[in-house]
């Protein structure tokens, strides 16, 4: 139950999907004022009120601060940072898991010296949180000044980071004017890291037939010796690396070249069908996430699908970067909308063995095992292509299925 009260609340929609007036006057309240001018702003109106109370015996000591306080706003105003020349270019970000600080980088060039220039990101979805840079002094003449950011996150996704800039302060320290970026950069957070330690149910049954020669390197292998690694289960004993066994202690297996194209074919289903599976399919994403980790490190996984859109694998770490960046992209459940459940059908009919990943049980011929994620399984639905996980709160970081 408290999973699920978790998910309704994260999936509450935070920020308009328009910007309105009073969204305009919030932005421009955080881009222009400086912690200390939204203080003195805010002490500003209550000066306002109080003054205006009757009979309150310090309502010219308000008075006075109203003043004070506007007179140095317009001088502000005059004495403007505007008039610097300020560029910032080069603007990346690396890639970061859900709940980890994602660091944001950028070169900033001046043609007036400034004391004080911070870096840093506005305007940002509800579930990232921007932390500006510390204040440098950049001097005119010399080569752009590397600044640094950071964006704490929350949740999975991929965000568009609008409003990147190097921010200068005015004279008086109340008002600063931020230089923006001209373009935007993509933040992708990756799935919450799930470590798949062994996965039995891969080989099992009259279904697993299909998978089981993919573990087993020497039916599969090419010709030429390429080196040597730790010994995985499956790995055939005849194909022991003696020599580093009696080195190390511990047993390696010879690797050779395998040839591309084959593999089994891992698909994610997206589909959620009625309201109590929607809020499980960040934990499908996971698992998925996973499993696809799993099939790479044995160099078997051939084809990767979300629902009927192949994602490219290169081979090497660029597989692992694909296939991670096309889960981060992938939206959010919403409470009000699921995607329907729809047969699949890629492009060209599947050649090698299919593992599927989803919220339901689907009997689709080009299948031969599922996994399902988050819903007990019925009497009629026990079978050997059949794998139930119920999810319950956060997925540990290694585990079984």
């Amino acid at each position: 139950m408290s999973s699920f009260l978790k998910w309704f609340v994260n999936a509450i929609p935070r920020a308009p999907k328009k910007t309105g007036i009073l969204m305009a006057v919030y932005f421009w309240w955080l881009d222009y004022f400086t912690p200390a001018g939204r203080a003195l702003a805010s002490l500003f109106l209550l000066s306002m009120f109080a003054g205006l109370v009757p009979g309150f015996w310090a309502a010219w000591i308000f008075g006075g601060l109203d003043i004070l306080l506007f007179l140095a706003l317009v001088f502000s105003l005059f004495v403007t940072a505007k008039r610097s020349k300020v560029s910032v270019e080069n603007v990346s970000v690396n890639r970061v898991r859900e709940c980890e600080t994602a660091t944001l980088s950028a070169y900033v060039a001046v043609r007036s010296t400034l004391d004080c220039v911070t870096f840093g990101v506005n305007r940002l979805p509800p579930s990232l949180t921007g932390i500006e840079s510390e204040p440098a002094k950049i001097k005119v003449g010399e080569s752009p000044h590397k600044m640094e950011c950071f964006v704490q996150t929350t949740k999975r996704g991929s965000f568009m980071l609008d409003k990147v800039s190097a921010n200068v302060q005015e004279i008086m320290g109340l008002l600063r004017w931020p230089f923006a970026y001209a373009g935007s950069v993509e933040l992708l957070v990756y799935p919450r890291k799930f470590k798949l330690l062994s996965f039995p149910f891969l080989t099992q049954g009259a279904s697993g037939l299909a998978f089981a020669p993919f573990l087993m390197p020497s039916l599969t292998r090419g010709m030429n010796f390429i080196g040597v690694r730790p010994y995985r289960e499956g790995d055939s004993l005849r194909d022991l690396h003696h020599k580093a066994f009696a080195r190390y202690g511990k047993p390696f297996t010879k690797e050779f070249e395998v040839e591309r194209g084959a593999g089994v074919i891992l698909l994610l289903d997206t589909a959620a069908p009625n309201f109590a599976d929607r809020r499980h399919l960040e934990n499908a994403i996971r698992i998925a996430a996973g499993i696809g980790d799993w099939l790479l490190e044995r160099e078997i996984l051939g084809r990767f699908f979300i629902d009927n859109e192949e994602i490219a694998l290169s081979g090497g770490s660029e597989s692992r970067k694909n296939l991670m960046d096309a889960l981060a992209r992938i939206p959010a459940s919403s409470i009000v909308y699921g995607k329907r459940p729809e047969p699949w059908s890629p492009a060209a009919r599947p050649m090698d063995p299919v593992l599927r990943v989803g919220l339901y049980a689907n009997e689709d011929p080009f299948v031969n095992k599922h996994v399902v994620v988050g819903r007990p399984p019925s009497k009629n639905e026990t079978s050997d292509k059949l794998l139930f996980v119920p999810v319950r709160g956060e997925l540990p970081e290694g585990g079984d299925l």
